[in-house]
């Protein structure tokens, strides 16, 4: 029975797509199709990632990380994030393993909010790209919108959402990345 709730929404995907086969056919293939696509997408994208993040885990000691990215490292763990997001690859659902890595380790919470929304928008081949085709006023201003939106967030996140509930967040992460 426990294993029906932990798998409940694919579940009842699943037979949504099953019910919508009988009554909207074209839709139900196509809607398949898409899934599939993403799915094998993933396929090829995540175990890279874990591969990395797990041998990370073991070379990288946790005195390393608590030192560039723990509640004592101030601006400089910020920096961090920063370069971390900018220079990663691959989309945002590869950076939940770095980030359940980096709390592991140590790292504190406004950091790794931080990285994540580094990594949704000021990564360089986006930085590149929208340079090339929106000019570098439009990019200067996104750059630097998203940095100052996403340290405000990551700062008022780990400050009000996030103040009781830190050690239950950080033992889940720990708990998941095993």
């Amino acid at each position: 029975m426990k294993i029906l709730k932990q798998y409940r929404y694919t579940l009842i995907t699943l037979g949504v797509f099953i019910v919508l086969f009988f009554f909207q056919r074209e839709i139900a293939l196509k809607a398949s199709g898409i899934s599939l696509k993403s799915a094998f997408t993933m396929l090829g994208i995540l175990p890279p990632i874990l591969l990395i993040v797990n041998l990370l885990d073991t070379w990288v000691p946790r005195e390393v990380i608590v030192r560039h990215m723990g509640d004592d490292a101030g601006v400089r763990g910020f920096l961090w994030a920063f370069a971390l997001g900018t220079v990663a690859a691959g989309p945002l659902y590869a950076a939940f393993p770095v980030a359940a890595f980096l709390a592991k380790k140590g790292a504190r919470m406004a950091y790794i909010i931080f990285l994540l929304g580094i990594w949704t928008s000021t990564k360089l081949p986006i930085s590149m790209y929208e340079l090339g085709f929106f000019g570098p006023l439009f990019t200067g201003i996104h750059v630097l919108t998203g940095i100052t939106v996403y340290l405000a967030v990551a700062l008022i996140m780990e400050k009000i959402l996030l103040k009781n509930r830190l050690p239950e967040v950080y033992s889940r992460l720990s708990s998941h990345s095993r």
